[in-house]
Parts: structure tokens; sequence; C-alpha cells
């Protein structure tokens, strides 16, 4: 346990990937908490540009699925985000998906 939180992450799990045309960021966050969760963007090496787009999927538990027949407790939106914050809130219990376009170089 030790070791995860000494991540800069913590408690987020976090991955980064440009798009093979260089054209977007796309940023993969977990926030397996019951709280909401911040982090800072920070990015080095591009710049960002346009209006970013996020995917979220969020149950009440981290035990919620979606079964046939029955009401679904696991939902995704997908929710315009303006200009890209400097401090993004990650909602408790979500699996969010950033795409973030990027300035031509």
């Amino acid at each position: 346990m030790e070791e995860e939180m000494s991540s800069p992450t913590y408690p987020l799990d976090m991955f980064a990937a440009l798009t093979p045309d260089h054209k977007f960021l796309t940023l993969a966050v977990v926030n397996a908490t019951e709280s909401e969760q911040k982090f800072d963007l920070n990015v080095a090496g591009a710049q960002l540009q346009g209006v970013p787009t996020l995917w979220r999927m969020t149950g009440n538990s981290l035990d919620a699925a979606n079964h046939v027949g029955r009401p679904s407790q696991v939902t995704i939106k997908e929710i315009p985000m303006g200009n890209a914050p400097k401090t993004v809130a990650v909602a408790p219990i979500s699996i969010n998906v950033y795409r973030f376009p990027l300035k031509a170089q």
C-alpha cells in the first residue's frame, strides 16, 4: 500500500496517449474511491486548444452492473467541458476519458 500512496496520481489511476495524427491528447482517469478527487492538468510538449470532451462511466457503487431486464446501475455520459481546466475534478466511482484537442505544431 505504501508504494501506491507514493504515486503522484494516487488515489487515481491515469493513462495518457496521443492519437496517431497527434491532433488529440486522450487521458483516461479511474477514480475507485467514494469521494471526488482532483488533479492539476499540466501538459508538457504540446498545447491544448479548443473544447475538450469528457466521457464518464459511473455507478452508485464499485459493484454496480447492468443486467438485462433491470434498471441500469452504470451510466455513460458525454460531457462537453468548455475550456480545459487547470484543475480537474473527478467524480467518485468513475471511469473518465478526456479528449483534448491539440494546437498544430
